[in-house]
Formats: C-alpha cells, sequence, structure tokens
C-alpha cells in the first residue's frame, strides 16, 4: 500500500474494495464483481480524488500502482491457496484417512472380541487420551508463579 495513504480510512476501504473485486472474479463471481467495478469504487475514487494529497503524489500513478499490487496479491494468494490444497489432498488426506481406517479397525475388532457394542466401543476410544501429556504444572506455591516440571 502506498505509505502516503496508509492512514487515510478513504484510501484503505477503496484498496479492500478493489482487492474483493479481484477476488470475486477470481472465484467466477463476475456479477458482483462487475457491481463493485462499475459503481461503489468509481465512487469511492471519486471521492478520495477530491481529497488533499501530500505534494509530488501523483493520483492517476497511486491508482495504478495500487491496481497492479492488488491484482498481483490476489494472484498470489491463490497461487498459494493451489499449493496447499495439493498438500492436503497428496499428503494429509491420505494420512489422515488410513489413520481412520486403522482407528475403526481395531475397534471393530475390539468389538468382535469384547463382545461391547460398536457405538460404546467407538465412544470410549474416542475420550481416551492418546497420549499422557508431556508438560505438567507443579503444586502452586505461596509466590503464586507456576513452575514447568518434564513429566
Amino acid at each position: 500500500m502506498n505509505r502516503a495513504f496508509t492512514n487515510d480510512p478513504l484510501w484503505i476501504s477503496l484498496v479492500e474494495q478493489f482487492r474483493e473485486a479481484c477476488v470475486l472474479r477470481r472465484n467466477g463471481r463476475h456479477e458482483e464483481s462487475e457491481q463493485l467495478l462499475q459503481t461503489e469504487i468509481p465512487n469511492k475514487i471519486a471521492a478520495w480524488s477530491k481529497q488533499a494529497l501530500p505534494v509530488g503524489i501523483d493520483r492517476r500513478s497511486a491508482l495504478e500502482t495500487m491496481f497492479q499490487d492488488e491484482q498481483r496479491r490476489v494472484e498470489e494468494a491463490f497461487f498459494v491457496q493451489k499449493l496447499v490444497t495439493t498438500q492436503i489432498e497428496e499428503q494429509l488426506l491420505p494420512k489422515l484417512c488410513f489413520m481412520i481406517a486403522e482407528e475403526l479397525r481395531d475397534v471393530v475388532r475390539s468389538e468382535a472380541r469384547g463382545g461391547r457394542g460398536f457405538e460404546e466401543s467407538f465412544t470410549r476410544r474416542l475420550t481416551q487420551s492418546p497420549a499422557r501429556p508431556r508438560v505438567q504444572f507443579d503444586e502452586p506455591s505461596l509466590d503464586n508463579e507456576p513452575h514447568l516440571q518434564a513429566a
């Protein structure tokens, strides 16, 4: 964001609305994006253009720079989103599915051996703590400061 406008609420609102229009367009919501681009953003630009600016600031240049910067930011954000989504789909979800399947197999085996109902066995496993805590607080002392010790 242009440093000359960091404290200008109208400029900040203009930038946020333009960013929103870019995100809407990127998400295929063209009508909503056009609504912002054709009505609300021009009105904000007109109001902003009436404000006094610091000496040496070119309004057109500031707007063009902001438009380019925000479009780049939105594209970068969508690129990162795509990378994260790919990582989740290719690595995290298969591991989670495997862990859940193993847990269900264990519950079914346990039910088959112990004769307990599936729901009771599954609920018991869900409420059990999978691991003991690694850190615990000492009993409160007179100085009222908590102390940590390895468990």
